[in-house]
C-alpha cells in the first residue's frame, strides 16, 4: 500500500509540474500577442541588448517577428502611428 501512494505522490508532483510549465508559457505567450512591431523590437531589445550585439539582436528580431506574423500573433498599427511615406 505504502508503494502506491508514494507511486501517486510523484505523480501528482508530475502532474504540477507539467500545469505549472503549461501557466508559464501560456502567460509568456499572452504578453508577447498582440503587440505592434516596433513595440516587439523594443522588448527584444530591452531583453537582449545586454547579453549581445545590438545587431543580433535585430536578426534575431527580424525572425520572431516574421514568424509571429505568420502565425497572426502581430497587433496592427494604429493609422496616426504608420509614418507618412509607408
Amino acid at each position: 500500500m505504502r508503494g502506491v501512494m508514494k507511486k501517486l505522490f510523484k505523480l501528482a508532483l508530475l502532474a504540477a509540474a507539467v500545469a505549472g510549465v503549461a501557466k508559464f508559457i501560456e502567460g509568456q505567450k499572452a504578453a508577447w500577442t498582440g503587440l505592434t512591431e516596433p513595440e516587439l523590437r523594443e522588448k527584444l531589445h530591452t531583453k537582449l541588448d545586454d547579453k549581445m550585439p545590438s545587431e543580433k539582436v535585430e536578426e534575431i528580431g527580424d525572425k520572431v517577428i516574421g514568424e509571429m506574423r505568420k502565425r497572426g500573433m502581430v497587433g496592427e498599427e494604429a493609422a496616426d502611428e504608420v509614418p507618412a511615406d509607408a
